[in-house]
């Protein structure tokens, strides 16, 4: 079966009104719409495309597929996240116990390390840390 221009839209359009927000994901899901609605062997297009959606589960599991693909993309991000707070942090104690040292041993000019730690904490760790957790608490509701 050929798809006309209208049919293609028609497809993309129930795939945005079903929950398809992300557009690689739409096209992508669109294409293997068309491609199974073109190797099938019926002759009217809304059995061709009812068979193809039920191919993926329903537009329920359509729905499913982009919440999946969100989960994904936020563990991914959630991670880059993390690894960036660990080497942050990392910075942070080497200032801190330099900075705490120069004072102990009374070395001049060393005290702007002990400031410098005080300042990537408040202003790069803290901020950082504060809203990973804030995200996290927004994705468990």
């Amino acid at each position: 079966m050929r798809l006309t221009e209208q049919d293609i839209a028609f497809i993309s359009k129930n795939l945005e009104l079903y929950g398809l927000k992300s557009l690689e994901l739409k096209e992508d899901i669109l294409d293997h719409i068309c491609t199974h609605i073109e190797n099938s062997e019926e002759d009217k297009f809304d059995k061709a495309y009812q068979a193809a959606i039920q191919q993926f589960g329903g537009y329920l599991n359509i729905k499913n597929i982009q919440r999946e693909t969100n989960l994904q993309l936020y563990f991914k991000s959630a991670k880059n996240f993390n690894r960036l707070l660990f080497i942050i942090g990392y910075i942070n104690t080497i200032l801190f116990t330099t900075g705490i040292l120069s004072k102990i041993m009374h070395w001049p000019y060393l005290g702007i390390l002990l400031i410098l730690g005080f300042a990537t904490f408040i202003f790069i760790t803290l901020p950082i840390y504060f809203y990973t957790e804030y995200r996290d608490k927004l994705l468990k509701y």
